[in-house]
This record gives structure tokens, sequence and C-alpha cells, in this order.
């Protein structure tokens, strides 16, 4: 048997193999991508603002999440794996195991970092844009709303990449900020609203406005602290705050569990300043990406 048809009848292997596991297991994997993507990312968060807090956490919660949060990332990088897996598409599968590997990689060793980040970065490149030239294919006028939100928040995580890997941080620092803020806000636009979740949104919205405006010191520093957030208007963090709540809102309200973790992701993640927020933002627009009917694993 010659290479190429080795090559082909092992791949052949593989794809069955998914599809049986895909047809026996009632766990969707879309779904289980999402939470795993979303529970470290989330603990992180609530862990970040809650350490800030002066007396809020005990010193045996501080020493266990010490030893865990190096890695949380484990999560979003196995989110990564399991989609990849999963789509049969194979521009979104390399990404996504770009996605997946190299954020496992940076686990590796310090000195990692900057291989495992440009890997991450190459992969969400790689994925996204596939996604956005499938979404275009199929749709000319529907399907340009992934290409400009992915677009946005890819833009949001190079630029803040950068800055942690110190090139110019106080330029590039503000304006991943600010981008991610925007993108953030964006998520209706790929998820869709009616008007439960656009009232959400509205309160959501007017709740981070209340807050900046009555307790600004408090508010400035969960934002530094939690989300990452340097030197953008707090009118993006509004529109963000907005936006993300009526985008999971209307996920959650059309059964689209997968889609939902990915907007929570997207709210938890903040700015993708580093490696597990930026690879919860691919993962997320991933898990965003119109996949009716998901698949099983």
């Amino acid at each position: 048997m010659s290479s190429r048809r080795a090559t082909e009848a092992t791949n052949g292997r593989l794809d069955a193999t998914i599809a049986s596991l895909s047809n026996r297991s009632p766990i969707a994997i879309r779904p289980l991508a999402g939470v795993l993507a979303l529970v470290p990312i989330l603990g992180t968060l609530l862990y970040r603002i809650g350490n800030n807090v002066p007396g809020s956490l005990s010193a045996s919660v501080t020493e266990l999440v010490t030893v865990v949060l190096p890695f949380v990332a484990v999560g979003p990088a196995f989110a990564g794996l399991l989609l990849a897996a999963a789509t049969d598409r194979p521009g979104e599968r390399v990404g996504l195991a770009f996605v997946g590997g190299f954020g496992l990689i940076a686990l590796a060793a310090r000195g990692a970092w900057y291989p495992a980040a440009g890997g991450v970065v190459f992969g969400g490149l790689f994925v996204t844009g596939s996604i956005a030239v499938r979404s275009w294919r199929s749709d000319r006028l529907e399907g340009v709303r992934y290409p400009v939100v992915a677009a946005v928040l890819v833009v949001a995580v190079v630029a803040s990449i950068v800055a942690t890997a110190g090139i110019s941080p106080a330029t590039f620092r503000p304006l991943g900020s600010s981008v991610a803020l925007f993108g953030i806000g964006l998520t209706p636009v790929l998820v869709g609203t009616d008007r439960l979740s656009l009232a959400a949104g509205v309160v959501a919205g007017a709740l981070a406005l209340n807050a900046a405006i009555t307790l600004p010191f408090v508010t400035g520093a969960v934002l530094l602290v939690g989300g990452g957030v340097v030197g953008a208007p707090i009118a993006l963090v509004v529109f963000a705050v907005g936006g993300g709540v009526a985008g999971l809102i209307a996920a959650l309200r059309r059964g689209q569990f997968d889609r939902a973790c990915g907007a929570g992701v997207l709210l938890a993640a903040g700015v993708p300043a580093v490696l597990l927020q930026a690879l919860g933002v691919f993962v997320a627009l991933a898990l965003l990406a119109d996949e009716p009917g998901g698949d099983a694993l």
C-alpha cells in the first residue's frame, strides 16, 4: 500500500472513530468545550476580584488557588482540542489544534511563553479566518457579521499580547483594551437579540455606568484587576457589559448553550492580555460561529 493510501486509510479510521463516538455519547461536544473554557476563566476573574478585597478570602483558599492558578489554561486549551477533534473542516481543525496545543505548551516553562503565544495567535487567525471565509461564502449579506466581529477581537488579542510581550505597551495595551471591549459589545451581532435580551443588556449597561459614576475608584480597580482594562473610556465598558449580557441572554433563551458559553467566555475574559484570556477569545469565537445542530461526543 502506498503512503498516500495509508494516510487516507488512517484519516478514514479517525473520522469513523469520531463519528462513532458522536453517535454513542449523549454529551454534546460544543457545550462541553464551552464549559471547559468558561469555568476556569470565570473562576480566575472572581478570584482576582475577591483577592483584592481585604479579608474576603481565607489564607487556605489563597494558597490553594496559588497552586492551581498556573494550570487554569488547561481548560480552554482542551476545549480548543475538543472542538478541533469534532469538526470535519480542515482549516478549522488545524487552527483549533494550534490554539489548544500551544496553549498547553505554555505550561511547560516560563521560556515557552513566547512560542506558545505565537502559536496560539497563529492558530486563532487560522480558525477565525477559515470560519469567516465559510460564513462569507454561505451568505454574502448575513455572512459579513462573523468576519467583522472576529476581525475586531483578533486585533484585540494581537495588540494585547504584543503589549504583554513588552513591545510598546503604552500604545498597544490601551488599544487592545478598547478594541476588546468594543468586540465584546458586538456579541449580539453574532447571536441575535430579542426584547428581553436587549432589556437585560440595557439594564446591565446602566448598572455598569452607575457603578462607574458612584464608585469610580472601586470600578476602576475591578476593571484593571479583573478585566485587565487599561486606558479605555467608560463608554466602551458600558457597551461591552450591555452587549455581552444581551448576547448571553439571547443565546440562553434560544437554547444555544454552546453559544451562551462563548458569550460568557468573552465577558469573563475581558482584555486578552494573557494567554488564558487569548485562548478563551479564540475558543469563544469558534463557539459563536453558526453551527446548527452541534456535534456530539
